[in-house]
């Protein structure tokens, strides 16, 4: 049986409110020390952010948000760096974009715009 592809957004954080309360509380300093640039682009302390979940919608590819010990979980043997996001075609696993060039993104649209380049059906926002 054909599986769909699907995009995976693994976050460097276990999941819990706890863990995501100290995220949001320890600010943007939280991020250099250990919490997750993924979630610093995407997110704002009181959730997703609404040009992103557009640009996600928009991608027409089914879409998963996953934090690390759930990907673990899911994934016992694979092996990645955090966070990261995977391509996800039948049981292959592929890495879209690394932990690195997810670390260079310095704001939402940077890391949009690395979508744009790797999946070619994303849409070019229209001005």
């Amino acid at each position: 049986m054909y599986q769909a592809r699907s995009l995976l957004f693994v976050y460097n954080n276990d999941s819990g409110m706890l863990q995501n309360f100290k995220q949001y509380s320890l600010g943007p300093a939280s991020v250099s020390c250990g919490g997750c640039n993924l979630a610093a682009l995407t997110h704002s302390p009181v959730g997703m952010k609404k040009d992103w979940k557009r640009f996600v919608r928009e991608l027409n590819i089914p879409s998963r948000f996953l934090d690390k010990n759930e990907f673990i979980a899911e994934f016992l043997g694979a092996s990645t760096s955090y966070p990261c996001i995977l391509l996800k075609d039948g049981s292959m696993l592929s890495v879209l974009v690394t932990t690195e060039e997810i670390g260079r993104c310095r704001e939402l649209e940077d890391l949009m715009g690395l979508l744009r380049e790797r999946i070619p059906q994303v849409p070019t926002p229209h001005i």
